[in-house]
């Protein structure tokens, strides 16, 4: 047992012995490596770059620019503020003060025709032939009587012409028509030797005498009035645009419906026939026109929404009957003159123009205001007008531009544009 217990002493003793050897070693090896190697490992270590960012838009770069310019970029916004407004008044004066005049032909002959239908003798409409009349047109008005006829031919301007259409019987209308597509059709010499030239179909005008009705409760109009009213202020106006319908295909012209837009805007109380009659009217111009952009005829339909407009004649017969004259003036005739020649010659027009003092404005209140608001506006107005002694048949008709009455045959009742 003695030499048993020698032998695991010993190896017991060289076993702690190369086991503290190997320590001493790693130890030296540390020691070694800790000289060469820095304090700070983790620089050896390549961290993960970065997320990129997406490069800045153009607006955050404005943005930014702005943010550090801010006096650079208030005077530039005022430059651009006060340029774009005096552009837009230079260019609104030069289209208004720009020569609107018809095509004529190389001879000096006038060659656009223009039909105008409607209250023949109402200020509007003697307003409008007469300036188209002096603008160049070939003016043909539509006539149901020699009265009408009379009228037209009292006016004394050579290219001012009477156009008589029997709208009652169809057969006699037809032929009407015929010959007058027979004048469009044919040639003209305008005098011996000179190169021939045709006419070219412009346009129909409408101009039904919409505003003329007696302010009446429902209760109160009678049948006949109604047919009266609709068959002079719609009837006739639909037949007339069918038996022009097809001369305006072929020569692609325009057709111009103008219409007062104030009352019907507001739909105030006793107006049924004329809200009814413009409801009419308003619809037959919105089909018309899909009906001609559907077939792709080149017809182009425009509705003229009409507001306040200062007549010449109309004013000058209310100031003669002592009514005092409204606060607001009345957009000028002239602006409505341009307009319609515009509407004429433009190869697109829109669909709807709006023309003269708050045509856009009563529109947006009748669409948007509770109809109680409106009836106190209404009633505002009704006061105001007994208070001055003065009432008027028509909403919002200041200087008497929607009481369209028959013209005097005098030369001072005609209008001037």
């Amino acid at each position: 047992m003695s030499d048993a217990q020698h032998f695991f002493d010993l190896a017991r003793s060289q076993f702690n012995s190369l086991t503290t050897d190997i320590e001493h070693h790693f130890d030296l090896v540390a020691s070694q490596l800790r000289q060469y190697l820095p304090s700070e490992t983790s620089n050896l270590i390549r961290s993960p770059p970065p997320p990129r960012l997406p490069p800045p838009t153009t607006l955050q770069l404005l943005t930014r620019w702005i943010d550090k310019n801010r006096a650079v970029s208030a005077a530039i916004a005022a430059f651009a503020l006060t340029g774009s407004v005096s552009a837009a008044l230079y260019v609104q004066q030069r289209r208004s003060h720009r020569k609107r005049r018809a095509r004529k032909s190389p001879s000096g002959a006038r060659t656009d025709v223009v039909v105008l239908a409607g209250a023949t003798a109402s200020p509007l409409a003697s307003a409008l032939a007469l300036d188209l009349e002096r603008r160049g047109f070939v003016v043909y008005v539509l006539v149901g009587s020699t009265e009408e006829e009379g009228y037209i031919r009292s006016l004394s301007r050579a290219d001012l012409l009477p156009l008589p259409v029997a709208l009652g019987d169809s057969y006699q209308a037809q032929e009407q028509i015929a010959r007058f597509r027979g004048l469009l059709e044919r040639e003209h010499v305008a005098f011996e030797g000179a190169v021939p030239h045709h006419l070219e179909f412009r346009g129909l005008v409408l101009v039904p005498d919409t505003g003329s009705c007696v302010a009446e409760r429902i209760e109160d109009i009678g049948s006949e009035e109604w047919s009266h009213a609709l068959n002079a202020k719609v009837l006739n106006t639909v037949a007339t645009a069918q038996l022009f319908l097809p001369a305006l295909i072929a020569q692609k012209a325009k057709v111009l419906l103008l219409t007062p837009s104030i009352t019907p805007a507001l739909s105030p109380p006793r107006h049924a026939v004329e809200n009814t009659t413009h409801a009419a009217l308003s619809a037959f111009a919105a089909t018309l026109s899909a009906e001609m952009g559907e077939q792709e005829t080149g017809v182009g339909v425009t509705h003229f929404k009409l507001g306040n407009i200062d007549i010449p004649s109309v004013t000058a017969k209310q100031r003669r009957d002592g009514q005092t004259p409204s606060r607001l003036r009345a957009t000028p005739l002239r602006r409505l003159n341009d307009a319609v020649f515009d509407a004429l010659t433009t190869s697109r027009p829109s669909r709807t123009w709006r023309v003269g003092r708050g045509s856009l404005a009563y529109d947006f209140i009748g669409a948007v205001a509770p109809s109680g608001v409106v009836g106190w506006m209404l009633s505002l107005g009704k006061k105001r007008q007994d208070e001055s002694g003065f009432a008027s048949d028509r909403m919002g008709s200041s200087q008497g531009s929607l009481t369209w009455e028959k013209i005097e045959e005098d030369g001072s009742e005609r209008a001037s544009p």
